[in-house]
This record gives C-alpha cells, structure tokens and sequence, in this order.
C-alpha cells in the first residue's frame, strides 16, 4: 500500500493529531519556508511523536556539517534535500540516514535528472516546479510527465494532493509515498480533519466514501 508524509509540522497540536491518525512519515523543515522550525522546538516535538511515525528532515542547500548537527541533535530517521545538491553531497550521508532528494517537474527530461541521483538516494520526490518556491505550493503538475517512472524508481509523490485527487494520484502514477503539506491545512495551519480524512480515504481505498 501506498505510504503517506504529512511534511511542515511545526505545533505540539500538530504532532497530537498524527500520533492520532498515524502517519508512515511526517517531515520537519528546516530551510526557508513559511513552515520553517527551528532544530530545539523540532526535537521538543519529535521527543512527543508516536515511534511508529519516521522522521524526515528537509534541507535546502545547507554545509554537511550543520545538517549533520540538525540531524544528530534531532535524531532524525530521514534526510530530505530540496535544493541544488549534488548526488555526490547526497551520497555522504548514506549509511546513516535514509536520503531523499527533490525535484521539481517541468517536462519528460526529469527522468533524466533521476537517473544521476539513483546510486545516490534511497527515493526520490517529484513535486511541482514553481519558481522561487521549494515545495508546498499547493500546486499540482502535470503527472502524465512521470507515468510508468514508479517501475524504475522508488517515488514520492507531491504537489498540490488533497482530498480530492490523491486515489486518482496513486492510480497514475504509483508512488512508493504521497506527500502531503498544504493539502492537509486550513489557512496555512495543519487541520486534524483533513489529516484524518485523507489518510483514512487512503488506507480504505476509496471504500466505504
């Protein structure tokens, strides 16, 4: 079955409504963002978290060595990069953490993209191209772009999935995860209801709606 990221957690009553609804991953960013943490309340957090849930830390071009502090002191599972790393300055992390990287979508030379990264990460994420942003755009891109790449590539899914679209989501393109950000909110806050209801209409495939 699918698995599902819940990403940008940034409140104790955040972490209250996965450790009820179970998420497989929830992820902590710590680049520039309107949902950006700071490491100290990212561990307060995390030390609340329900142990079943994975950790992911999201970092966009940061020095090995303040990634390294972030993610010891957090004692994160997961390292997420969103920027211009090289697959090389992904690769030195493995071993430790699970790694994955980002890309955004613009057109079928993606796979191309992939295709360097995959001796270096354990997963890649494809999430809408828009520029200036790094994810949680809320926007959805064209996943005709990626159909198929699921069978050569461990994928997440992200952009724009609420609700709505994320059966028809995991039908065309088959991810190993959806990632969900503001797809799960309520004027730029985490809403418990559309956690829940995403996560259920997911795990029940569509049944019983």
């Amino acid at each position: 079955m699918t698995k599902i990221k819940i990403c940008g957690l940034q409140r104790v009553e955040d972490i209250g409504m996965v450790n009820k609804n179970l998420p497989d991953y929830v992820g902590f960013i710590f680049a520039e963002s309107k949902r950006k943490i700071a490491k100290e309340k990212a561990k307060e957090l995390i030390d609340k978290l329900d142990k079943r849930i994975k950790t992911v830390g999201v970092f966009v071009d940061e020095r090995r060595e303040d990634v390294e502090k972030t993610a010891k002191y957090c004692r994160l599972d997961i390292l997420q990069f969103h920027g211009e790393e090289t697959a090389e300055y992904c690769g030195q992390f493995r071993g430790r953490y699970e790694i994955w990287k980002a890309f955004s979508v613009k057109n079928r030379g993606i796979e191309e993209r992939l295709l360097k990264y995959k001796e270096h990460t354990d997963l890649c994420i494809l999430d809408a191209y828009n520029k200036g942003v790094r994810g949680g755009s809320g926007k959805v891109f064209n996943w005709d772009l990626i159909q198929g790449m699921s069978k050569k590539y461990k994928i997440a899914l992200a952009g724009g999935i609420t609700y709505k679209n994320i059966l028809e989501a995991v039908g065309k393109v088959e991810p190993y995860i959806i990632d969900l950000s503001s797809g799960v909110e309520t004027d730029g806050v985490k809403d418990g209801e559309k956690i829940k209801n995403v996560i259920q209409k997911l795990r029940r495939g569509g049944k019983n709606e």
